[in-house]
């Protein structure tokens, strides 16, 4: 309950509901990509770099956070919140793969290379996977949902990990939400 209400303090401070920042595409924060924009980010030996790459702790660079979904042949690189408009993005505020939190990315479905233009063609059981801090995480979806704007709690804790894909819907629309929710495999 604390977590929640944390998170959900934090984005509505912020100015970035998550309907907001789906909408706009903004995450309302003037942070660059390199800096950490909450302590979630930031829970090991590891330290933000332009163009998210990190520095490990012996010095070597890490590859950019990546996005795979076969059944839509997506390849895309994960950007900052701040750069929605470059392909698909992290949420800000919520977690990251493998800390056992919702984690959640967003993306456009008609503007700014539409990387979530086919979103609902993804079915129970779809795999997608995402690579972190050169590490890969595997999902498999479990449901979609199409959600009003303006519910500011589809991304709270729920007390295990989930991956949720976010889109508006209809194509050309940011009346609704379309969600995709995965479980780690």
């Amino acid at each position: 309950m604390k977590r929640t209400a944390l998170v959900l303090t934090t984005a509505l401070a912020l100015g970035a509901g998550a309907g907001f920042f789906v909408h706009t595409g903004t995450a309302g924060d003037s942070q660059e990509e390199g800096a950490p924009s909450s302590h979630l980010e930031d829970h090991d030996a590891q330290t933000r770099t332009p163009g998210s790459r990190q520095i490990t702790s012996d010095g070597r660079r890490s590859a950019p956070s990546m996005l795979r979904i076969p059944r839509l042949h997506l390849k895309s690189r994960i950007f900052a919140p701040s750069q929605l408009d470059r392909g698909p993005a992290w949420w800000p505020i919520t977690g990251r793969p493998g800390g056992g939190d919702t984690v959640a990315v967003a993306g456009h479905r008609t503007t700014h290379s539409h990387p979530f233009y086919f979103l609902e063609r993804l079915r129970a059981g779809d795999r997608i996977s995402i690579t972190y801090r050169g590490r890969s995480f595997v999902y498999r979806v479990v449901r979609s949902r199409v959600i009003t704007a303006q519910n500011l709690h589809i991304a709270d804790a729920v007390g295990h990990e989930r991956l949720l894909l976010t889109a508006c819907t209809p194509r050309g629309s940011a009346q609704y939400r379309l969600v995709v929710e995965a479980l780690p495999t």
